[in-house]
């Protein structure tokens, strides 16, 4: 095997440790809890794609890290402003272009920008529909460049989404 196929194949490996840290989130019970968890797993996710030669995943992803930092801190007077989800998104939008791989980066950049609006201003149903858009956007870049971890990590995203859109419904009691 070469070099960059064994980076490559380390990468994956990363990526499928990626995706164990993010399932761990789904089974945290507090915001704080899940912020950490998920910015270990996004971390995971960084190496991951700088294995993948992915860099609107690997620069995107480290605004996430700041992102979950800021909302981990929201009680924080400056970090609780409504300006902030707005501010991270358009950084991603900068940093997306300025590390542009392709038309199907924008799948990323567009998935990554209104997944921090969302989870800075929706509620937990909310947020649950509204990754049902930006998981299939984020599974899309993903496709491109082959990330094994990254579709993996979105589909599981998904289905827990639709697991919790159906477990909370409108008028619906659960256990």
């Amino acid at each position: 095997m070469s070099t960059p196929e064994i980076l490559e194949l380390i990468g994956q490996m990363i990526g499928i440790i990626a995706v164990c840290f993010s399932f761990l989130t789904y089974q945290l019970k507090t915001k704080r809890g899940i912020l950490l968890m998920l910015s270990l797993a996004t971390v995971l996710f960084c190496t991951h794609y700088a294995l993948l030669s992915a860099p609107v995943g690997l620069f995107l992803n480290i605004v996430g890290i700041i992102r979950n930092l800021c909302y981990y801190h929201s009680d924080k007077k400056i970090l609780s402003s409504k300006a902030v989800p707005v501010i991270l998104a358009a950084i991603m939008g900068v940093l997306g272009v300025l590390t542009w791989e392709g038309y199907h980066s924008l799948f990323f950049i567009v998935g990554l920008m209104l997944n921090t609006l969302a989870m800075g201003y929706f509620g937990p149903q909310n947020l649950r529909k509204s990754l049902l858009l930006t998981c299939t956007l984020i599974f899309i870049y993903n496709a491109f460049n082959f990330s094994v971890g990254g579709m993996l990590n979105e589909t599981v995203a998904i289905i827990s989404a639709l697991i919790g859109i159906w477990r909370y419904r409108r008028g619906k009691e659960t256990a």
